[in-house]
């Protein structure tokens, strides 16, 4: 992954109709039931042969943190933490790419409660697009007990429309945070945090470097 090809894939998405998306969200048959299923673990991701990586474990962007914070009135330590799963060492400071949602004791989102999302009008965008994502040939679909229902025509365009802003933010964010890690990013370095570690972490993600104590 290099800057050049992200820029090219920013391009094509910005010289592609939000709507050309809408039919493979529209056949998913999508319909929120709120059943938690995305703010929960229900299983592991193989990020590398050492990092797993919980499926509820929600990258956010800064904008997603601060949306949070407006509507909760929360702190931004409240709301994100640095992601444990992608860390680097230069050999003197442990530095993370970017924040996640936090998560409880119970390995579910903070703000699932009472069987519903909390925060659902100030959710972050990752979470507006599940269960669709964007792979390389086209719109993808994952698991969701909403998924085989009704889905209108309007929503499935609105959802396009989300779909394609949250890539380009995302892509974007990869740019920065390649900036701001320079020849220091090599993903054959990646590396989770060890359990009860403690110590500064230096937060890279695509705007600033903000230094955290675990």
């Amino acid at each position: 992954m290099d800057t050049a090809s992200l820029r090219r894939r920013i391009e094509r998405l910005i010289h592609t109709h939000s709507k050309a998306y809408a039919p493979s969200m529209l056949k998913s048959g999508f319909s929120c039931v709120r059943c938690g299923w995305c703010c929960r673990e229900n299983f592991k991701i193989r990020i590398t042969q050492d990092i797993s990586r919980p499926s509820n474990a929600i990258s956010v962007f800064p904008d997603d943190i601060r949306r949070i914070t407006r509507g909760t009135g929360l702190q931004w330590d409240d709301v994100a933490q640095p992601d444990i799963y992608s860390c680097l060492s230069d050999g003197e400071k442990i530095l993370a790419i970017g924040w996640l949602l936090r998560r409880s004791g119970k390995n579910e989102c903070i703000f699932y409660r009472k069987n519903e999302c909390s925060i659902y009008e100030w959710r972050p965008m990752i979470c507006r697009c599940y269960p669709f994502f964007m792979g390389e040939r086209g719109v993808e679909v994952m698991h969701c007990e909403g998924l085989g229902k009704e889905m209108a025509s309007e929503s499935a365009e609105g959802m396009a429309r989300v779909l394609k802003r949250y890539e380009m933010k995302k892509l974007r964010s990869y740019i920065g945070i390649m900036a701001q890690l320079g020849d220091k990013l090599n993903f054959a370095n990646l590396r989770m945090l060890p359990c009860g570690y403690e110590g500064e972490v230096f937060v890279c993600d695509g705007e600033m470097i903000s230094v955290r104590r675990l």
